[in-house]
């Protein structure tokens, strides 16, 4: 597969730039806040993203999301009423400044200052574009117009066909560590997992490449890892130690899903997308899809959002697939299996907070997908990277040259003096 951009001309150390700068991650983009259950009518639901306190309330049938601020004196709408039912609005409890959430959160009464209140119209809430997807509440944090939700949640997620599965919790440490989580820690970390038991588990692999990838689906860039033409090495002889891993013989099951493709994604091991996804094949088992969010809440928090895409053919399918689930991929493999990550996470930030840096390095081989992922964000990320604002002022020169002729009033139709 061709690269896509033609290669990864990685710096000798990780750009102190965007990936340095985003503690509280990468805010011009969808990212998934909570479930559609999560979302009620009468009471607005509180959650901390990218740095933010906000409240997601429903109205009408739609979600809508807003800083957990009055913009009054401060007190926390998420303690708000909905006074005047049928209607989009939010009251603050304190002084009954409402804001309609359907008009950008202009305030449309303050109760306690009477329909003339000269304030109606002089204060805004600050809200954020959300929708409501696949069972799942999306909401944009950048500022300015959203770029369409399809940009920035993967395409097979969002396929009416496609059965999707999600849980999230709050993680302490910071969504960089876990974002850069290469595939090396998996033959010692997970290796006395539960779900893995009787599985065959590799002692490493030979030449882990970074490269790029189009999505099938919708065309978007993942930077995947691929074990070059190698197959990965089982056991080996450490000098002077002894071999590693020991065989055991309850270990007879053949290696993981993760090698075999599957929806046309063919890629060994795990892929990063922006603004901070991992995709994994056939997790939880097999034809099934992992993606993952971390999603900052704070520079020491963040959301790990768990979304797995399941593809039943038939009733009789969907049944299987809700059992095996329910059974065996939910407790064994999302829980137990991704808790193991959680304790090296929170560790990898305390080390980074007590030491200044924390960057992976080359001369441990695996860490070169991370920097792959660092400088892939540096250059990357939407409203931040350098690349990206390149291309947005050429993308505004050229709006502009094509509305010249309209504002010189058509100058080459002028006649000649």
């Amino acid at each position: 597969m061709a690269n896509e951009p033609d290669n990864l001309d990685l710096p000798e150390q990780p750009g102190a730039n965007v990936w340095e700068r985003a503690a509280t991650g990468l805010r011009n983009y969808w990212y998934p806040v909570c479930g559609s259950r999560d979302v009620k009518t009468r009471w607005p639901s509180r959650f901390t993203r990218l740095g933010y306190e906000i409240a997601i309330v429903r109205r009408n049938g739609k979600p809508y999301a807003f800083l957990d601020e009055c913009p009054h004196r401060g007190y926390t709408l998420s303690d708000g009423k909905y006074e005047f039912p049928g209607s989009d609005t939010i009251t603050c409890r304190l002084h009954g400044m409402t804001f309609d959430l359907a008009d950008r959160g202009n305030c449309v009464a303050v109760l306690t200052d009477g329909p003339d209140s000269p304030a109606v119209g002089k204060f805004r809430l600050r809200t954020f574009p959300a929708e409501e997807r696949k069972g799942v509440v999306w909401v944009w944090f950048g500022r300015g117009a959203p770029a369409p939700l399809e940009e920035d949640v993967p395409g097979l997620v969002l396929q009416d066909d496609t059965l999707v599965k999600f849980r999230f919790r709050t993680v302490e440490g910071n969504w960089r560590n876990h974002s850069t989580q290469d595939a090396g820690h998996f033959p010692t970390l997970h290796r006395d997992a539960i779900g893995l038991l009787f599985s065959q588990i590799q002692g490493y692999a030979v030449a882990r490449e970074p490269d790029y990838a189009r999505d099938p689906y919708d065309g978007a860039v993942w930077l995947v890892q691929r074990n070059s033409s190698h197959q990965p090495i089982m056991q080996a002889e450490y000098p002077g130690l002894g071999v590693w891993p020991p065989k055991r013989l309850w270990r007879k099951m053949p290696r993981g899903g993760g090698t075999v493709p599957l929806k046309g994604v063919d890629s060994r091991g795990g892929a990063f997308r922006l603004p901070g996804i991992l995709r994994v094949i056939n997790f939880p088992f097999k034809a099934g899809m992992l993606y993952e969010w971390y999603v900052a809440e704070d520079a020491d928090h963040y959301t790990y959002f768990q979304l797995t895409c399941h593809f039943p053919r038939n009733p009789l399918s969907w049944l299987y697939t809700q059992a095996w689930y329910y059974l065996w991929g939910r407790p064994m493999r999302k829980i137990r299996f991704n808790n193991q990550d959680r304790k090296p996470v929170a560790a990898q930030w305390r080390y980074w907070k007590r030491h200044g840096a924390n960057p992976p390095t080359r001369l441990y081989r695996p860490d070169e997908f991370n920097l792959a992922i660092i400088d892939h964000v540096n250059r990357n990320a939407r409203g931040e990277s350098s690349a990206w604002q390149e291309a947005e002022a050429e993308r505004r020169a050229a709006l502009a040259l094509e509305a010249l002729p309209s504002i010189a009033g058509g100058s080459d139709d002028e006649p000649q003096a």
